[in-house]
């Protein structure tokens, strides 16, 4: 389950978490499940990995999620299936260096 920070006062979403909402400054915040899908804000490829554990090349991808909120993640399928800005993505999960982190994948069809 992917979950985000949003403010209990203001009801905001915010990413990453922080002490206090970026918006209203209040500490009354609680970790909410989000939908886990969202679209391709910006990317970039990445040709030249910091250590031997990342894949080459691999994407990342500024993703907006649905309820208002981004963040920073790899889009596993996204150079076989030729990523665009605005196509639209839904989470997965990937074991990393024994983490289970959260990553995207394309949904639509290439053309």
């Amino acid at each position: 389950i992917l979950v985000r920070p949003v403010c209990q006062s203001c009801g905001k979403n915010f990413f990453s978490p922080q002490v206090l909402c970026p918006d209203c400054q209040s500490g009354n915040w609680e970790y909410e499940k989000s939908c886990g899908e969202g679209f391709v804000y910006s990317y970039t490829v990445i040709h030249r990995p910091p250590d031997s554990n990342f894949p080459s090349p691999f994407v990342v991808a500024d993703i907006q999620l649905d309820e208002g909120w981004r963040m920073f993640s790899w889009v596993t399928n996204a150079l076989e299936r030729k990523i665009q800005l605005n196509d639209r993505v839904k989470v997965a999960f990937a074991d990393f260096s024994g983490r289970k982190l959260p990553v995207f994948e394309l949904e639509r069809e290439t053309i």
